[in-house]
């Protein structure tokens, strides 16, 4: 019976791999919630053992999982430390590794933050924001996307004598 918890699976893990990368917890999270629905037995030992064969074919790699996000996703959706941290926590990456990860690419916030007001710039522009609202909303935007006070404040202060150009 443990042989069939086995293939069911490796089988979903693999259905599952295939949309998405997902972390060791994540998907681990996921056999689990899988293996009482359908009853399985022995699920504890087909767990590892699907978790150590998914490694050994390098499907499953949390390492990966950061240098994609650095690689792909902080380029079209930047984010700040904080959010970043968050995400991976949410994900399963221990709180060092991912904080070793940001640390070891040293990357700075405030391009990022910038970045991420000048894709909102035509919005606002658009709806004729008072410029006090306008600072109020990058405020709210660069905080929502986890960008730490002193990037906030030092970016705000310094487009605050051009306001046009948030």
């Amino acid at each position: 019976m443990e042989k069939d918890s086995y293939k069911l699976l490796l089988n979903y893990s693999f259905h599952l791999l295939g949309r998405k990368n997902y972390s060791e917890a994540e998907i681990s999270r996921k056999f689990f919630q899988r293996g009482k629905k359908l009853k399985l037995s022995g699920l504890d030992i087909a767990v590892k053992k699907v978790i150590k064969r998914l490694q050994e074919l390098q499907y499953l790699d949390d390492s990966r999982i950061l240098s994609d996000y650095f690689e792909y996703r902080l380029k079209s959706r930047p984010v700040g430390k904080f959010l970043f941290l968050h995400e991976m926590h949410r994900r399963g990456i221990p709180f060092e590794q991912a904080k070793q990860a940001w640390e070891k690419r040293d990357i700075d916030e405030e391009p990022l933050a910038l970045q991420l007001l000048e894709s909102r710039k035509r919005q606002w522009k658009k709806e004729k924001m008072p410029p006090v609202l306008r600072k109020k909303k990058a405020i709210q935007l660069l905080t929502s996307r986890g960008f730490s006070p002193d990037t906030i404040w030092g970016l705000i202060d310094s487009l605050s004598v051009e306001v046009d150009k948030i």
